[in-house]
């Protein structure tokens, strides 16, 4: 029951009490509180009976007036608080209390102002830094992906959907809560470094995840590495210059040094739009010579529609030529004893005898990639049935001075990845499972 209520059965309760007071006054008088008052005569009794009847009435109005006037004083600045609290409650902070002209209550009303007053500019505040940090998510190079208290994942930013895979997903559910860990995709270049942290809310620590990608540093950090190996073995050719060496020694040494210094001075690519499918077919009869020298079949799946892309010229069909021939040498027979096979019992898609296929496929997209951010665009896939990549050894294609070959020095992925990432472009080197096919994919953005 409200305070209101509380307050009317007070006053019928007094007014009840007035009421009976009278009955009981004029019965005791002998007169009937129905009848008027005696007009004269009837002796001092008839007198004093009617004074008593006109006080108890004025008292009675006089009574009922104090009664309104109390109620307006304290009860409806009372309702006017009630209603101000429920405004709080309903974060409507732009209303004031009105003063009531009761200086008990206006105490209150000042108050209560003053502190909605203050509500009012940290509710401001607290959602200026909300949108501003709700903003530098989303801008945020970095990834970052929030999660309820059951780790359902409940939100991600813009840089964290591009750097999602399931490879990722899967060491994010392997990684204990405040720890920290670095990993590479197989197939790809890119190397990202995974936080498992959390925040304080309402009591409750919230977990979230960050996603640095690690690429750019780490090729940088490569390539000073690199420079420093050049210099390094420059001082021992020079050594074995001044010494007694053979031609082939010498030939083997400049050979070499020549690989490692492609690697290290690959220009700046001069971006020009040409078609994808044009700069193709320009490449095409000296791919056909290299698979007819080595035995091996070569098809090409190339797009009368034009696909618009920046391209170098000049490098990308030396990233082509290196793809190409290393598809070639994955189609060379294979060794009695693979020293990793893609699964238990099988060993890749060609069999003995049968004839080594290279594909080289362009497709258009006219949507936007979900994975690079951006609009249109097109993809180059290169596709061999040879023995395949085993998953021990994708995870680590793409790092420097790592080969499987016998006498690989582990630079031509280098050289590809440096010419591809240059131009902007998103990559892979995977064995399907399914079809045991191994497919080089580059998307190139709009």
């Amino acid at each position: 029951m409200r305070l209101k209520h509380y307050f009317v059965l007070l006053a019928v309760g007094i007014v009840l009490l007035a009421c009976i007071a009278l009955i009981a006054t004029f019965h005791d008088g002998g007169e009937s509180i129905f009848s008027p008052p005696s007009q004269g005569g009837a002796g001092g009794g008839s007198a004093g009976g009617g004074y008593l009847f006109y006080v108890t009435e004025g008292f009675i109005v006089v009574l009922l007036f104090y009664l309104w006037h109390f109620y307006r004083k304290t009860i409806r600045p009372y309702d006017t608080l009630i209603g101000g609290i429920e405004l709080v409650r309903a974060l409507d902070l732009t209303t004031s209390l009105a003063p009531s002209g009761q200086h008990e209550t206006d105490i209150i009303v000042r108050t209560f102002n003053d502190l909605l007053t203050r509500l009012r500019s940290e509710h401001l505040k607290l959602e200026e830094q909300y949108t501003f940090l709700n903003l530098l998510i989303e801008a945020s190079p970095m990834g970052v992906i929030q999660c309820d208290l059951d780790g359902n994942t409940t939100t991600m930013n813009p840089a964290a959907r591009k750097m999602l895979s399931p490879t990722v997903e899967e060491t994010m559910r392997a990684l204990p809560l405040g720890e920290t860990t670095t990993m590479r995709l197989p197939g790809e270049p890119q190397l990202f470094r995974i936080s498992h942290l959390s925040f304080p809310d309402r009591g409750y620590q919230h977990p979230f995840y960050l996603i640095e990608s690690l690429t750019s540093e780490v090729r940088q950090a490569e390539k000073a590495a690199y420079e420093r190996v050049i210099r390094m073995i420059a001082h021992e050719v020079n050594n074995s210059v001044a010494g007694i060496v053979t031609r082939e020694r010498l030939t083997a040494l400049a050979a070499f040094v020549t690989r490692f210094a492609d690697v290290v001075k690959i220009p700046q690519p001069q971006l020009l739009l040409c078609d994808l499918s044009e700069e193709i077919e320009a490449c095409r009869p000296f791919l056909e010579n290299m698979c007819t020298q080595a035995h091996v079949s070569i098809d090409f799946h190339l797009t009368d529609e034009a696909i618009p892309v920046h391209l170098d010229t000049v490098l990308f069909q030396q990233a082509l030529i290196n793809i190409v021939k290393n598809a070639i040498e994955a189609l060379s027979p294979a060794p009695a004893s693979p020293p990793a096979p893609l699964s238990e019992g099988r060993r890749g898609s060609l069999r003995q005898g049968e004839k080594g296929v290279v594909t080289i496929e362009v497709i258009k997209h006219s949507t936007p990639f979900p994975h690079l951010g951006g609009a249109g665009g097109g993809s180059l896939i290169i596709t061999d049935n040879g023995h395949g990549i085993p998953p021990n050894v994708a995870k680590h294609l793409f790092t420097p001075f790592f080969s499987t070959k016998p006498q690989g020095q582990g630079l031509g992925l280098l050289l590809i990845r440096d010419i591809l990432t240059s131009h902007h472009c998103t990559f892979s080197l995977l064995t399907d499972p399914a079809d045991r096919l191994t497919r080089f994919t580059i998307h190139f953005p709009s």
